[in-house]
């Protein structure tokens, strides 16, 4: 399958997303700005509002940027810099009806501003949306876009025409992209989807075939509507083996499966394009999907925002955004997306433990515990619920209750003829916490022998058992072939610099240590650790400045008694 964007000009990408990066990309605000701006705020003024929005936005919290920057466009209505930030943050929060609104309001007002090219497209889409053909048009006339909206503009015009019937304007709006070789794949989808869209079902079978037979298929959505169509018509069982042989010819595609699989089943697929909306909503979704392999994951969000704006019904959407807000550190707005999965989806389930791990990434356990007992009491077998309900108890230390979860969830994984290997590992880590290690010793072999080279069982196992003075050169293997995996981890390097200082090579341990502090400086336990070989190579007043910083770092219990001690009279010699 050729890729979407090896059809596309290279000037519209650019183009398309350069407003993107204007409006999503900030220097960061220093503490400096704010006490400066503290000390202006008056009664009536955007200052406040304008500084709440940009540490808002800085601090990725969308909605509330969004909102402080409405609040200083109110203050200053004639503001095009601050009506800008105001219109990438409402698309960033998926608020798209007010970037819409501040989009006409901007369109309709002086030349200047509509050079924007996202602004010129939402300008046309609130109109598109509304099913307002006529306007459509004369906006699209207007707007004179360029770059991603110059290759909307004849798409929308043609879908336009063909809301109205009037498939020969259509043809007519499409003939620009016609006449384009990069173009014309794109223009050929939506004519299939057009004629589809108006019931000529005879001369959209000729135009579907024509893109399913291509040697590279821009997308795989007309192989699916192509499908639809036949099963909407009466032809279940042609639809069936169509999709049968598609999927088959492109290695048992997931896609094509699964679309393949709600089509047999009399259901609608989880996008529709024969529609204005569904069409256009499919390119933005398509798009994005191209961004977000790429270089422009605020990019994607954007048009991911557009396309759920033009077509809410697609799930396919809000799993995309989601995992993109989580790449991008923010789970909470991955969470906010996630419970936009619209209910009827079968793809909810699914949604509901994306979630519910959104929601343990932004240290809202308290929520995701309500939905996961909620979850299990509908569904009490659920061996992904009831992990990650043993993993909010044993972070809370209540490793009695997280053991009874893990049990659970690994015997009807047992019995359903899954093996899960980190139900065996959270369970043995739960076990090595209640002092209970011959149980944990026994689930940590049975996780590894699950999935011999992962790196956490290899260093937690390999850890535990050098902490006991057990199979040190074994253990040390283990850990060496989790570093060697993961060398970039503070943690896993700290225990292969822990293994060099109890065998005694102090230089070694010393320079891994030093390299698991630099990865993790505030760890109290590589600290400590560091401070003691120090110690032992001679580094005296090092080592007491590491134990003192661990202890500043919160050392508790046993081990910051240690800490104190060693602080007061070092470590013992050597026997």
């Amino acid at each position: 399958m050729a890729p979407f964007y090896k059809y596309l000009p290279l000037a519209a990408l650019v183009a398309g997303c350069t407003s993107v990066s204007d409006g999503g990309e900030y220097a960061p605000v220093t503490d400096q700005l704010r006490s400066e701006f503290a000390s202006v705020e008056t009664a009536g003024s955007q200052y406040g509002s304008f500084v709440a929005a940009t540490l808002a936005q800085n601090d990725s919290e969308f909605d509330a940027s969004a909102r402080y920057y409405l609040q200083a466009l109110k203050l200053d209505p004639e503001s095009k810099f601050v009506a800008d930030k105001a219109f990438f943050q409402l698309l960033y929060a998926g608020q798209v009806d007010g970037a819409a609104a501040i989009a006409v309001d901007v369109a309709t007002g002086s030349d200047e501003a509509r050079a924007d090219d996202l602004v010129s497209i939402l300008y046309v889409l609130e109109a598109f949306k509304r099913s307002d053909w006529p306007e459509v048009r004369v906006r699209l006339a207007r707007a004179e876009m360029a770059g991603f909206g110059g290759l909307m503009s004849p798409l929308l015009e043609a879908w336009s025409h063909v809301a109205e019937g009037d498939f020969a304007a259509a043809e007519r709006s499409l003939s620009p992209m016609m006449v384009d070789g990069r173009l014309k794949p794109i223009a050929d989808e939506h004519r299939a989807y057009m004629l589809d869209h108006l019931q000529n079902y005879e001369l959209a079978q000729d135009q579907y075939l024509l893109l399913a037979n291509a040697a590279q298929p821009v997308s795989l959505q007309p192989f699916v509507s192509y499908a639809h169509m036949l099963a909407r018509t009466g032809r279940i069982a042609e639809a069936r083996s169509f999709m049968g042989k598609q999927a088959k010819r492109f290695d048992n595609n997931r896609f094509l499966l699964r679309e393949g699989r709600l089509i047999a089943a009399g259901r609608n697929p989880s996008q529709t394009s024969a529609s204005p909306l569904g069409a256009v909503g499919g390119m933005f979704n398509r798009l994005a999907g191209e961004f977000s392999r790429g270089s422009s994951p605020q990019a994607a969000v954007i048009y991911l925002r557009i396309a759920s704006y033009l077509t809410p019904e697609v799930a396919d959407i809000y799993f995309m955004l989601g995992n993109l807000m989580d790449q991008m550190g923010n789970p909470h707005a991955a969470a906010q997306v996630y419970a936009s999965v619209p209910a009827s989806s079968l793809l909810r389930p699914a949604a509901d433990e994306r979630l519910i791990n959104a929601l343990r990434r932004a240290d809202r356990n308290g929520e995701a515990e309500d939905m996961l007992r909620n979850a299990l009491r509908d569904n009490p077998n659920n061996p992904s619920y009831l992990t990650s309900l043993g993993d909010i108890m044993r972070e809370r230390r209540e490793f009695a209750e997280a053991i009874l979860y893990y049990t659970q969830a690994i015997d009807l994984n047992s019995r359903a003829g899954r093996l899960d290997w980190f139900a065996y590992f959270a369970r043995a880590v739960s076990h090595e916490e209640m002092d209970n290690w011959p149980k944990a010793e026994e689930d940590f072999l049975r996780s590894l022998e699950l999935i011999p080279k992962e790196p956490s069982v290899l260093n937690y196992l390999g850890y535990s058992w050098i902490d006991r003075g057990m199979n040190v050169e074994k253990a040390k293997g283990l850990i060496e072939q989790a570093v060697a995996q993961r060398p970039e981890d503070g943690f896993i390097v700290d225990s292969l610099g822990w293994v060099n200082y109890l065998t005694g090579d102090y230089s070694e341990a010393v320079k891994l240590l030093e390299k698991a502090v630099r990865m993790e400086p505030d760890d109290v336990t590589i600290n400590h650790h560091l401070g003691d070989a120090y110690w032992r190579v001679g580094r005296r007043i090092e080592a007491r400045f590491q134990w003192q910083h661990a202890i500043d770092n919160k050392a508790e219990g046993d081990e910051l008694t240690q800490l104190i001690d060693k602080l007061d009279m070092g470590l013992p010699e050597e026997s």
